[in-house]
């Protein structure tokens, strides 16, 4: 219990240290945000290269390169997940019902399923800026391997909830048991059952990263692989109207490509921010004994949408693009939760009701002691010890209801949009307005063929990046030559350092196994304030290069409001507890 309260402090301490770093990301302020990140982060799993590693491409097209590296270590990751997730599948339903009672915090990190599909996305995205079609194309079939997985667990775990749920019913100490957020009073469900989130299909499939895989695959000449990307968009999305054009006009767009004299340009613009998942606590009546007991349980809740904002002009030279909503990552991740909801709750109201039995129990047995002793003359104050102990456990029982894992990849868009166009081949004049409504203005390159223009939209400012952009590609490392007599001119050699083939950091390799006691030294500094790492200089990076700068002075935009019914979380004092238990 001890360990898992510890996880659940450090934890939440992680996830209010990156919400506190939300304004200065909304504010384009990524030099900041990536301190934040590190400062947050005591261990560095998934979580933290994807956060690292959205911010860092954000920098500009210079920073790439180290983007791409530490989504490749996330990506790593994601592959060990895939590999313990499909074990967890694959057990039998005794393991699997296990599975969903026992599910809690831990320091590792499982990526939610929009996560899984949006870090291919981001990928692909970094590798056609450094102008690697291919390994964008292989990202793109990833995501649809691991498409099939994320299928596989959500349904077994909505199996194993049902079977589970029906065996707590048939246990007299269980009986009172659910997994209807429904039934717990209080919790704001509107937030998760929205017209949009109703809309979606499931929580994982991306119309946006279809698209993106069916472009690149087109742009490869494979039309039997864009296709069904392209299908699928529609699927998704039926009301967008080039996503329909594309699919039509495939076919003819793969025998004429070589014949092409424009630039086939995808423009993919993000705008608005993630809302904050926070802890959410809930005061809880339960029947036990013919006796009321009130427990305050925890719940992940996630804020209203603020800040949204339609991209109304973007024009490329005389031509102005018509963006349409083709993903709504906000909505995605309403219905990712509102998915997880019955395992969260029958997990907080099977576990109330077992430690309230406890407790009962505990508290039956010291009375019957207390009786025998004052009917033997004897001192009931031992009774009264087991008594008192018995009582904190069961109180840290009740307390490890209320850890509960808010932790999400926070740097993400909550609306992607895109257009396509047909436009001149060279140099051309990028124009946009931003939510605060400063219109920017810059060149970006096109080249004949495909080419695809990302823009990240903050409050006040923005960041542009383009495919095949020179600036994007790894730096060249000098190599320092051999000390040789002054009089022999021998010049430099040049190395090319591709990012793909980069040794990863050496955090995401399998850690040794540690003690007990060293696992508690570790979880309790989590707790504590981190100090400045050695290389906390690399965190600084270069101001981006191509970040436009406001052609005007920005109007202020009203911050994100927090829900107001939420009551503070208040992480339980563990030491305090201890202490007093000893003196």
């Amino acid at each position: 219990m001890a360990l898992t309260l510890l996880v659940g402090c450090a934890t939440q301490m992680q996830q209010v240290k990156m919400n506190d770093a939300k304004e200065q990301f909304k504010n384009g302020d990524l030099q900041n945000t990536a301190a934040a990140i590190q400062t947050a982060f005591k261990d560095k799993n998934t979580l933290y290269y994807l956060e690292l590693g959205e911010v860092q491409r954000l920098q500009g097209p210079t920073q790439i390169p180290n983007s791409t590296q530490s989504l490749l270590a996330a990506d790593q990751l994601v592959s060990r997940w895939e590999i313990t997730t499909g074990d967890k599948v694959r057990r039998s339903f005794s393991g699997a019902s296990s599975y969903v009672l026992s599910e809690g915090v831990s320091s590792e990190y499982d990526p939610k399923p929009y996560e899984v599909t949006l870090l291919s996305q981001t990928l692909a995205l970094n590798h056609l800026s450094q102008g690697r079609w291919d390994d964008a194309m292989v990202e793109a079939k990833k995501m649809a391997q691991r498409e099939k997985l994320i299928e596989e667990l959500i349904q077994s775990k909505v199996a194993a909830v049902s079977k589970t749920e029906q065996e707590q019913q048939n246990n007299q100490t269980t009986r009172g048991a659910t997994s209807r957020i429904q039934e717990i009073n209080g919790y704001p469900i509107n937030l998760l059952d929205d017209e949009e989130t109703r809309s979606l299909k499931n929580s994982y499939q991306n119309p946006a990263a279809y698209y993106l895989s069916g472009f690149i695959h087109e742009s490869q000449g494979e039309a039997s692989l864009a296709a069904p990307g392209y299908r699928l968009a529609i699927e998704l999305r039926p009301q967008v109207n080039f996503f329909k054009t594309s699919i039509a006009k495939l076919d003819s767009n793969i025998a004429n490509q070589k014949k092409k004299s424009f630039a086939d340009t995808l423009i993919v613009i993000d705008t608005g921010y993630m809302p904050k998942i926070t802890p959410y606590q809930i005061s809880q009546t339960f029947n036990l004994g013919g006796n009321s007991k009130l427990v305050t349980l925890t719940f992940p809740v996630i804020e209203k949408s603020t800040e949204r904002f339609k991209p109304t002009l973007v024009q490329l030279g005389d031509r102005v693009a018509t963006p349409e909503l083709v993903a709504n990552i906000d909505a995605m991740a309403r219905k990712n939760l509102h998915d997880e909801m019955p395992g969260y709750v029958l997990r907080a109201s099977s576990r109330a009701l077992v430690s309230l039995a406890a407790q009962y129990a505990a508290d039956q047995a010291t009375q019957q002691a207390s009786r025998r002793n004052n009917q033997n003359n004897q001192n009931n104050g031992t009774a009264a010890i087991v008594g008192a102990i018995a009582g904190m456990i069961t109180g840290y029982g009740l307390q490890a209801i209320n850890v509960t894992d808010t932790r999400h990849w926070s740097t993400l868009p909550a609306q992607t949009y895109m257009a396509r166009m047909g436009l001149p081949i060279g140099p051309t004049a990028l124009k946009y307005t931003l939510p605060s409504g400063v219109t920017l203005s810059q060149t970006v390159n096109l080249v004949g063929g495909y080419n695809v223009v990302y823009i990240r939209m903050f409050r006040n400012r923005a960041t542009v990046l383009t495919s095949n952009d020179p600036a994007a590609l790894p730096a060249k490392v000098v190599a320092t030559p051999p000390q040789i007599p002054s009089t022999q001119a021998v010049p430099a050699v040049v190395v090319a350092a591709p990012v793909a083939a980069a040794p990863l950091p050496a955090s995401v390799q399998p850690k040794p196994p540690e003690g007990a006691f060293e696992g508690l030294k570790k979880l309790w500094g989590g707790l504590q304030e981190p100090k400045p790492e050695e290389g906390a200089a690399a965190v600084a990076t270069p101001p981006p290069t191509n970040t436009a700068t406001p052609l005007m002075s920005p109007t202020t935009t009203p911050a994100s409001s927090n829900i107001e019914v939420v009551k503070p979380y208040e992480p339980p004092n563990l030491l305090n507890s201890f202490q007093q238990l000893f003196n």
